[in-house]
């Protein structure tokens, strides 16, 4: 079955997320290189002069033993940057898609 995975994170550990990625073996994405928004324990990061700061995302869709790897990578991590530097991964099933990964 397959898994997307939407990953929301401060831009600053972007090359992390990206070698996450990698060493979990995700070939394909979509990345939105510039975000903004609130976070319960971040707070606002809208990338101004008052809330300066911005968040990325990539989403991702891989087989379901391939996301649950990759969720214990993102966690392992998020746990080892502590969760106020800003990243949270959401794993959702994919019900129909048009092509093949």
């Amino acid at each position: 079955m397959l898994k997307m995975l939407f990953i929301v994170y401060n831009i600053s550990i972007q090359q992390e997320v990206m070698d996450i990625l990698e060493a979990e073996g995700v070939t394909c994405f979509t990345r939105w290189p510039r975000l903004v928004g609130r976070g319960i324990k971040t707070g606002p990061r809208l990338d101004n002069d008052v809330w300066p700061g911005a968040n990325a995302a990539v989403m991702t869709v891989v087989e379901e033993e391939q996301a649950g790897k990759l969720m214990q990578a993102i966690q392992a991590f998020r746990n080892e940057i502590g969760e106020y530097e800003g990243i949270k991964a959401f794993q959702l099933p994919v019900e129909k898609m048009t092509g093949e990964i």
